[in-house]
């Protein structure tokens, strides 16, 4: 596989851009990113193997030509108000097939819909199963961490909508569904579903809402004490949802990690190649969380700066300027605290958790991962690359970087919400 075109759009023009302190990988760093390789080896291999046992029976695909509405799978467990307006109208109005995969695999029975609106859909199903096997590689890592009480059962709803997450036209709107989400699924039901509603993303989103489905996040849990002490640093309105912090740190980890394994070019150093690939796009990831909050931020009319200092000035200008009507607190400013000490939150996940993806669901734990919040919230490294980013966004918007140079993606840049660099296409 390779990256996408605007995961390359993207790396082109963060290349020299990082406002990052690039920090070399400690050996505790280095000793779980080889578990975490050992992993999607092991998955890799698994999925391989049983694709030549079973040959061309293995993905038991139905390719179906969509012609009206009623053909279009639905997920039972969720009405359609579940989806955002838009979504729901481009949904029943763009889809042209449904490619649906269906195995029996670790101990659960698996569906796979691709719901997508590209009319060449039944010419590339070389293309969907590849898309199936990566699918498959993260079910056989997430199944090796997660109780297997969760979704014995489990249909994936996968929307291939060419709907891009961006910003609102006018600062007055408040960032919402629309702006900000992908997906929607439940904890740990049995008969389980996951629905994910872009293409954009499409991976590292499934890799977002299983760590809910399988419930290795703590989204179970009364969270009442943290959500108060994090709401004592940033004084804001919000309902801070702290699990989403965690959980989109591990999909954007293993996002990565997807990413360093599947674009190994010298397979002769397969490992060594994986932990300098991973070096490569973390520090991509890191720069984009620091873009893509301080972007966040200035369409509000505010800085970092604003939502931690204690000053009357900026005690007024949150309260007037900072609205949310989804998970921005969480996706955009704590997953990027957490991503920019990514070596001390990897740390503190294999000494704190059960294991290494499994948060441990006990009110200390939640209690120390708030303490890790607030020890890393404003160190000199993260004031000084959030300082860099704002500088370097202010240029950008003035006319005064490379304009001419990136002509009409600068749009795409300054607008989009999406939250990682790095995307197999």
């Amino acid at each position: 596989m390779k990256l996408t075109k605007n995961s390359e759009l993207l790396m082109s023009f963060f290349l020299e851009r990082k406002c990052i302190n690039h920090v070399e990988k400690t050996s505790k760093t280095e000793k779980i990113l080889k578990h975490l390789y050992s992993d999607i080896k092991q998955a890799d291999s698994f999925i391989k193997a049983q694709k030549t046992k079973e040959g061309d029976g293995f993905y038991k695909l139905m390719v179906t030509k969509i012609h009206g509405i009623s053909q279009i799978p639905k997920p039972k467990s969720f009405n359609p108000s579940s989806f955002p307006e838009e979504v729901r109208e481009h949904i029943d109005k763009e889809m042209l097939f449904d490619l649906s995969y269906t195995f029996s695999l670790f101990g659960r029975e698996i569906k796979v819909h691709f719901i997508v609106e590209d009319p060449s859909a039944e010419y590339q199903i070389e293309l969907y199963n590849e898309y199936i096997e990566k699918i498959l590689v993260w079910l056989h890592i997430i199944n090796e961490y997660s109780s297997k009480k969760c979704s014995k059962r489990l249909v994936l709803y996968m929307y291939f909508t060419s709907l891009k997450k961006a910003l609102p036209e006018k600062n007055i709107d408040i960032l919402n569904q629309n702006n900000v989400n992908t997906a929607f699924t439940y904890t740990c039901p049995v008969d389980s579903e996951i629905v994910v509603f872009r293409k954009e993303e499409w991976l590292k989103v499934l890799m977002h809402e299983s760590f809910h489905n399988f419930s290795l996040d703590f989204s179970d849990m009364n969270t009442e004490e943290c959500t108060k002490h994090i709401l004592s640093i940033f004084k804001v309105k919000s309902d801070v949802n702290l699990f989403e912090a965690y959980t989109e740190f591990w999909a954007e980890i293993m996002n990565a990690v997807f990413c360093s394994f599947y674009l190994i070019k010298d397979t002769r150093n397969d490992l060594d190649n994986f932990l300098s690939n991973f070096d490569f796009f973390i520090n991509f990831e890191r720069t984009y969380k620091f873009f893509q909050m301080v972007k966040t931020l200035d369409f509000m009319g505010l800085t970092y700066i604003d939502l931690i200092s204690n000053t009357p000035e900026a005690h007024s200008l949150r309260e007037t300027l900072y609205k949310e009507k989804s998970n921005v607190l969480s996706y955009y400013i704590l997953t990027t605290i957490l991503m920019n000490n990514y070596q001390g939150f990897l740390s503190w996940c294999n000494t704190n958790n059960l294991s290494l993806l499994q948060f441990k669901k006990t009110e200390t734990n939640i209690m120390e991962f708030c303490k890790f919040i607030e020890k890393n919230y404003k160190t000199r490294s993260l004031i000084e690359s959030v300082d860099c980013m704002q500088q370097f966004l202010l240029s950008v918007k003035n006319g005064k970087g490379d304009k001419k140079k990136i002509g009409k993606s600068l749009d795409y840049i300054l607008n989009n919400m999406r939250m990682t660099v790095c995307e197999l296409g």
